[in-house]
Parts: structure tokens; sequence; C-alpha cells
């Protein structure tokens, strides 16, 4: 549907992402570059001691938003998960669970966990949007966000809590003058996830020069893949098969499906299914994969699925800053934000429920044959009907308001803030089924039958009958064969959406002071202090408490006291608060300067922090910078780092779901390949702790004029790691049967007979996922960054990137006595997630002043299967994959301030590797079967134009 020749146009085209910039290398090759911001003085992350980033010891990266956004046209977040230090970001990709919102945009720096980096808005702390603590980066303003600055070692002694893994600062224009305008449209090359983009910001001075005013308002969505078999992969309907041993492993199937859940509706005590409205046949049998999987035949599959989800997103901000004498200014500011997803996850699915042998759907000869077997039989069935779908809906909205005065004296700067953020996030189930109302609308009736009399074909509920005030309004369900249109009244009846809703308020009072404590013998000895108070609250809300039950009066079969109302997904609500409170310094301190070894100079930091839920904790930083010659700097640092735990982590009640899960003892996957799960929090959480260590160096040398090398080693031991010891996992379950029935994991299982019983019939009525401070992480590995750029012809310039991530440690043990989790090389595991071991990303960019052409390519290296190296996969690895993007942008009349863009990504419309983690084992994918990361959509077209006067 697109021509040959905007193709061809397409491919030719050469483009680049050209400036994440190592804060280190902003200094004198500044005008070099094809930032569209200047940085030749830019204040970093990595130090609240104002400095140039260029003689920090820690490793800070810049990210211009102009140049993110070059190549990834959608957001900045997605373009800065396209740098080789993000991995298992989550994303509109990220589908399928309904009590969190996983379809936000919530990035991962190196993938150590979302909620172990910390989101900074202008150096101060965002408010969490997710239970993790995590924030979603789709509620930050973008429209005047400069740049964004990302700190890839450990910093909870600079910033505090969360930042583990590192801090992610996006940082405003406070400056900009003007008006800015922008627009944009993209549309895939298959004609779908269609996306649009606009947004307007106005900048000026008043007062004579003495205040400035900025505001902003910035709109964008996309359409979700609303059906994965829009797509090669999702067409295949992928599922693991086996139980990971050396006698059973696992194995890649296609065209799969669980013959335990027909379509038609069945007997799971016979398997004959209803081909024909209440009249009983056989179903066409598929190749059995073992349980009640199989490859092809009558069953159940994620029809309908999406691949991604719709997200749509508003942002306004505005900001006033008056200088109240040459010495103190006074700012205010705030922003409200939305961000909205939606998506679908398969049709809606009646679980094995018993149901009566004499239901008055049933054919004369079902109900012989059935009552021949019993007075009920085991009923299973899927409503393939778009109106009905299972889907998850979460909308996340953030007001923040926040003042402050900023002055100096003497050598000295100063800050006084207060902020108030409230962070609400509403996540839906869409189409839930009402367990009570599916009892009652399943026990169907004659009702001239049910009186002694001959029937009349009016059927309804028995309990309308027996009991009509528990449940008004009953709508019987004929599940029977009869088409799912035709039952729209009852699924109606039937289903319901159930909500939670986590609210965040944050109150933060904080206060510094920094600037020239003296001069010694090499140069100023610099200091910040800072001191810092937090309350955070955390009000969840649902129309679905876990602790109230369905109304069991006058249900026959199924109802027990304790049935939720809702099948899936119940949280229970809860209101905690807690406070903190923070003291910080941070000493820059020279030592040699132009000395025959060079310059060096030394830096610490040290935070005190006390959580009143946790306990108080001590952070601290060392490092060195060491300037041996122009050209020539190595820096280091040694840190030890924390996150405390989230609120719901600690007081997560006991909340209820259903789950996928095959099951290791008993070498079954249940009558449905699903299991009853039951999770909550711990009060006794501690914070974790990491010591991290950085190394590296920057070179440039002088006979070689806008080239730099920079380096960095990087090792990060996290203890008391915060984890869900998941008693789905084939590790717990693997301890705990190695045990004999005798280790502590063996209590997350309810089963109906005893351990020694290893048969189907044991299989468990419940499996638990609780938190403890039992897990470690391990990582080290290399970041690597090379650039060059250089003058061709009068005007023209080329700019060459490189930047390297090389990751051959992840470790993760879950809890002492478990296998190691190898996640380094690894596709997933079961509970902590994989990285590739190396990740590339090259830029190209050339530009003149009438356009720029821009180039940029990403690849990551073969994955294992899975993280956990005992399991046995008959399946090959997953191989490596490389993406293509391009942007050509023309500039009318030569201003660089007008902008007409062209973008492709994802230029060679290159397919993912099909990709299932083996906790899926057992049933068929309900998500699209892809690495976390890998491009999904394929081949992307966007144009558009920006303008600023």
């Amino acid at each position: 549907m697109y021509s040959t020749k905007l193709l061809l146009l397409a491919g030719i085209s050469l483009a680049t992402l050209c400036q994440p910039v190592n804060a280190q290398e902003a200094q004198s090759n500044d005008a070099e570059t094809q930032s569209a911001e200047p940085q030749n003085d830019i204040v970093v992350t990595g130090s609240r001691i104002t400095s140039n980033g260029d003689n920090l010891p820690t490793p800070v990266t810049v990210a211009s938003t102009e140049q993110l956004l070059k190549t990834s046209p959608s957001n900045i977040p997605d373009g800065l998960n396209k740098l080789p230090i993000f991995a298992l970001s989550r994303g509109t990709a990220n589908l399928n669970n309904p009590s969190d919102n996983f379809t936000g945009n919530y990035l991962n720096l190196r993938g150590f966990g979302i909620q172990r980096n910390l989101i900074l808005l202008d150096g101060n702390r965002m408010a969490p949007t997710s239970y993790t603590g995590a924030v979603d980066t789709n509620v930050i303003p973008q429209m005047l966000v400069q740049r964004v600055e990302v700190v890839t070692g450990g910093a909870s002694a600079v910033y505090g809590s969360d930042a583990v893994s590192g801090v992610i600062n996006f940082i405003l224009n406070k400056e900009f003058e003007g008006i800015k305008v922008e627009a944009q449209s993209g549309v895939s090359s298959r004609g779908d996830a269609a996306s649009w983009r606009a947004g307007a910001a106005f900048g000026a001075n008043f007062g004579g020069g003495r205040g400035h005013f900025m505001a902003s308002y910035e709109h964008f969505q996309q359409d979700g893949l609303d059906d994965k078999e829009a797509r090669r992969n999702g067409r295949a309907i992928f599922a693991v098969a086996g139980s990971g041993s050396a006698a059973d492993p696992f194995r890649l199937i296609t065209n799969a499906r669980n013959s335990a859940i027909p379509f038609q509706g069945g007997n799971l005590f016979t398997g004959r299914l209803f081909s024909a409205p209440g009249v009983l046949g056989n179903p066409a049998r598929g190749v059995s994969q073992g349980g009640a999987l199989a490859s092809g035949g009558d069953g159940f599959y994620g029809i309908g699925s999406s691949a991604t989800a719709d997200l749509r997103t508003d942002q306004a901000f505005a900001r006033a800053d008056y200088e109240l004498s040459d010495n103190v200014s006074i700012y205010v500011q705030g922003f409200y934000a939305k961000a909205r997803t939606e998506n679908t996850f398969y049709p809606n699915l009646i679980f094995p429920t018993l149901v009566a042998s004499d239901n008055a759907f049933l054919s004369p000869a079902a109900q012989a044959e059935l009552l021949a077997g019993g007075p009920v039989f085991l009923y299973s069935r899927v409503f393939d009907d778009p109106a009905h779908e299972l889907g998850v809906r979460a909308q996340s909205e953030n007001w923040m308001g926040s003042a402050g005065l900023t002055g100096d004296f003497g050598d000295f700067n100063w800050n006084v803030h207060y902020q108030h953020s409230v962070s609400e996030t509403k996540n839906t189930q869409v189409n839930n089924v009402l367990l009570g109302n599916l009892y009652a609308s399943l026990d169907a009736v004659d009702q001239g039958r049910f009186a002694g009399g001959p029937a009349n074909g009016n059927i309804v509920c028995r309990v309308t009958l027996t009991n009509p005030t528990a449940y008004p309004g009953c709508v019987p369900l004929n599940g029977f064969g009869a088409t799912p249109a035709s039952q729209a009244a009852a699924l109606d009846y039937i289903t319901g959406d159930n909500f939670n809703t986590p609210e965040f308020t944050m109150d933060v009072v904080s206060a510094s002071i920094s600037g020239t404590a003296f001069d010694n013998w090499a140069g100023p000895v610099r200091f910040a202090v800072s001191g810092e108070y937090r309350n955070v609250q955390l009000d969840v809300s649902t129309n679905a408490p876990s602790n109230v039950f369905a109304n069991c009066t006058g249900l026959r079969f199924n109802c027990v006291p304790g049935t939720p109302v809702y099948r899936d997904t119940l949280i229970t609500p809860i209101s905690v608060t807690e406070n903190v409170k923070e003291a910080a310094l941070e000493v820059d301190f020279p030592l040699l300067r132009d000395s025959g070894v060079g310059s060096l100079s030394l830096s610490g930091a040290a935070r005190y922090t006390d959580y009143s839920t946790s306990g108080s904790v001590t952070t601290w930083k060392v490092g060195g910078d060491w300037q041996i010659a122009d050209g020539l700097r190595f820096r280091a640092t040694r840190s030890r780092d924390i996150r405390a735990p989230s609120l719901y982590e600690l007081f997560q009640p006991q909340t209820g779901g259903a789950s996928g899960y095959f099951d290791l003892l008993t070498n079954s996957s249940g009558p449905s390949g699903i299991v009853t799960t039951s999770q909550g929090g711990n009060s006794a959480l501690v914070p974790e702790k990491a010591d991290t260590l950085t190394f590296g160096g920057v070179f440039r040398p002088s006979g070689i004029p806008g080239l730099s090398i920079a380096v960095d080693y990087y090792k990060i031991k996290l203890n008391n790691a915060i984890s869900q010891i998941d008693g789905r996992l084939a590790s717990i379950q693997s301890a705990c049967n190695s045990s004999g029935g005798t280790s502590a994991f063996c209590s997350l299982y309810d089963r109906p007979l005893p351990f020694s019983n290893t048969t189907p019939a044991n299989f468990p009525s419940l499996v638990r996922l609780t938190t403890l401070n039992a897990s470690s992480i391990k990582t080290w590995g290399i970041d690597g960054e090379i650039n060059y750029n250089f003058s061709v012809g009068s005007e023209g310039r080329i700019s060459l990137r490189g930047l390297v991530g090389y990751q051959p440690q992840l470790t993760t043990i879950l809890a002492p006595g478990i296998e190691p989790q190898l996640g380094a090389g690894a596709a997933a595991s079961q509970s902590t997630g994989g990285v590739p071991k190396l990740r590339l990303t090259g830029f190209v960019s050339y530009s003149n002043s009438d356009f720029s052409i821009d180039l940029q390519q990403r690849w990551r290296s073969s994955l294992k299967w899975d993280a956990t190296r005992s399991l046995v996969f008959n399946i090959p690895d997953v191989p490596s994959v490389a993406y293509t993007d391009i942007t050509f942008t023309f500039f009318p009349g030569k201003d660089k301030d007008k902008q007409i863009f062209f973008s492709v990504q994802n230029l060679l419309d290159k397919n993912p590797p099909p990709y299932l983690t083996a906790g899926t084992s057992g049933t068929p994918a309900f998500s699209f079967p892809a690495v976390s990361g890998d491009d999904i959509i394929g081949r992307y077209l966007t144009v558009g134009a920006k303008f600023k006067f």
C-alpha cells in the first residue's frame, strides 16, 4: 500500500540518534556535537555539587531530547530504551497483568529491576505510579525536556533510596523562549498501529527580564496491535510443552491448543464436546503434547489477543520564576499528566465447573448420556466473543505542584524546595467473571418441569425459583454449543469490570547548600549539605475487595463459603503511610593539580536515612578522578546503595487469582492448566543493600580532534534483595520435591492428598506467592562508547558513535538452596528476567544547512532459553537480531528551527525470533511470543514537522 519510490527513499536515507553523550565528553568538543542544545556547561546528575560533568568520577550519560526523538519519534523513553545501558524495561508490549500497570513505560537499567533505579524531574523525586514503587515515565511532561541524564552507577548517597542501578533525571529547559509547535503521524507498513502526536510550548520573560514564564501541552496516542495474529509469530500460536527434565525436555510447538477448554463447551469427564446446541459429539483430536496441551484439533488458544497495548498520553506543564533580588529567586511550577493503556489478552473462559447433567439447555440424548455418568459433569468453555474478551485497562494520572527559593551568597549556593505530588493509577480487568452469577446462570431449569408439570420451554435460572432475592435478574447461560452472539445477555450477566486504584500522595520538603569551603594546595574544596523530609501515603481502593465473597445462597454447585466475587486478581483496600528523614553530605577534595603525574581529586558522600516503616540505614560513596594528561582521564567509585521496600511490598493484603501452571510433583497441568493463586506482603521487610564498584577512563587524543573513547567497568552485588518467592516456579517446586516434602517451600502448596501421592489427583488446589528479603543479585559488565565527528565540505558534518553494553553476569539466587538464575545471556528467568550478554547501538549522522540524515543500528546477542540452566530444552537458542532506524530531516530556508522529517523504524522489517517463558508450559501463548525489547510491530513510518518561532 506504500509506493516503491517511498520505500526506496527510506532505504537510501542515513540517520541516527546522534547524541546520547557521555558526560565526561561534554566539554571542549561541544561545539562539534550535533545536539540541539548547547552543552558547554552541563551540570549533571552525578553530584549535587555544582560541576561540569567532565571531571566527575561517576559515569553519566547525557541524551539530548531532540536527538532521542529523531529515530524514536514516539516518546523520549522509547528512545532511551534503544541504548545498551537499558534492558528489560516495561512498555506497551508487556501485557496481561490486571493488578498493576505493566504496559506503562518503566525504564530498567541493565535489567536490574524497574524499582531499582530512581526517576527524577529536574533533580526531584517523582511519585510512584506502580505498586513496586517505580514510575511510569509516560506521565513526565516531555515537551520542554531539554535532555536526560543517566547515572550508570549507584547514587543512593547522593539522591536516596532506589538509586541502586542508577538515576534517570529528566532535565527541563527552564530558559525556553518563543513558541514551539510539533505535529506528526505514523503507521506501520501493514497499515495498523497508527499514531499521532501534537504539542505546543511557550516561553517568555517578564518584569524587565527578572522573571520567566513557560508552559506546554502535548498529546500522543498510538493504536495497539489488537490481534496478535496480524503478525507471523502471533499466527503460529506457540506454546512450550514438557516439564524441563531430561526425560521430558521443554520443546516449542506451533498450532497449540488447550484441549481441556473447547470453544463449543465440553464434558471433561469423558472428553466429549458439544458439536451443536445441546448435542454431544466427538472432538477433533490434535497431536497430544502432554496433559491438556495439543498441537491442532479442538481446544482453546489465545485468539483475539493483543500484541501491543493502545497508548494515549496527555501532558501539561507550567512554570514561573522571578528574581526577588540579585541573589534570591523564587519559582513555582506544576504539571498534570495522564497516560492510558488498554489491551485484550484472550477470549473469556469458563474453567472446569460442575454443571447439572439434566440442564434444561441439553437435548434429551445429551441428558441421558451425562446422567449415566452421574448427576453432574465437569464443564468448561471458551466464549470467542469480542464484546466479552478479557482485557486490561490502566489509567495513570499525576498532579505535581512545587515551589522554592534559590539563592547565593559569596561562594555558596542554597535552595529550599517543597513539592506535593499525587499519582493515581486505575487498573481495570475488563470482563472478569462474576463467579456467583456464573454458577447461578449455569444451573438452568425448565420452569414448567421444575414446578412438576410438562416442559414449557421457559428456561430460567434455578435460583430465580428457589431464592429469587439472591441473584435478581439472573440470565440463564446456554454454554453447550450455542454461539456466543446468541448468549450476549447471559455473558453480560456473568461478566463485569473489576478495578483497583493505588493512589500515592507524596509531600517533600528539602533544602541544600553547596559551594567552596576553602582552597587547598590543589584547588577549591567543594561541598554540598542537604536534608529532606518525605511523607508518602498509599491508598488502595477497589470495587471488588478480596475479603468480600460471593453469595452462595441457593447455589447447588461450585460455590462455597469464601468464593470471591470476581474470578481473577482481587485486591484488598489499604491505607498506609511512611515518612522518611534524610541528611546528606558530599565533598570534593582536590589532591594534585598539574603535577608530574597529572591532576587528582577525591570525592565522598554519606547519607543517613530513617524510614518509619523499615528502620534506618546509612549509604556512602567514595570516588576518585585522575587526569594523567590532557585527553586521558581515569575515574573510579565505590558505594553502598539501598532500596527500601515499597509500601505495597510491606503491607499488601493476601489476594487471590488464577494462573497457568504445570505441576512437577504430579507431572500434570491439572484438568485445565490453571491453578488458584494467593499472594501478599510482608511487614518485616528491610531495605535491600548493594555494594557497587565502577572504574574506567576517557581518552580524547589531541591529535585527532573529534575523537573520544570511554570505557567503564561496573560490579553490583545486592543482598537482602526483596523478591517474590513464587510457588509456580520450577526451581521452587524442585526444591520442595527434592526434600521429600519437608522444605519450607512445600508450605506454598495446598494439595488434596499427602505429598507422597504423585498422581494427577494430587494437583494443588492453591499455590502461594510470598515476599521475602531472601534473594541476592550479582552483575558485572563493561560499558563502552566511541565518538568521532568531523567536517565535510564547507558546512557539512558527520558524526559517528558506537555504544556497547557487555554484561556477562546477572545472577539471581531467589533463596538459599535454590539453583541460581543465570540471567546473563538468557532470554528470561521465570522470576527475574534475563538480558543479552552483548548489546550494541551504532549511530551515523550527516547534516548541513539544508538537511540531516540519521541512521541508528542496534543489535543484541543470542540467548539461552531460560536462566535456570538445569532445565533441559529441546529448542535452539533464541538467535541474535538487529534493527535499523532511519530519519531524514529537511530545514526549510536553511532554518534549523523549522524541520520537516520522515522516519522509518525497523527499516528492514525484521521479525522478532519467537520466545516464550517456560513458565507458560502447558498453555498456548496469550501474549505475543517475543523477547522483551525486540520489535513486534515491524517497519514503521512517521512523518512530521517541528517549528520554533
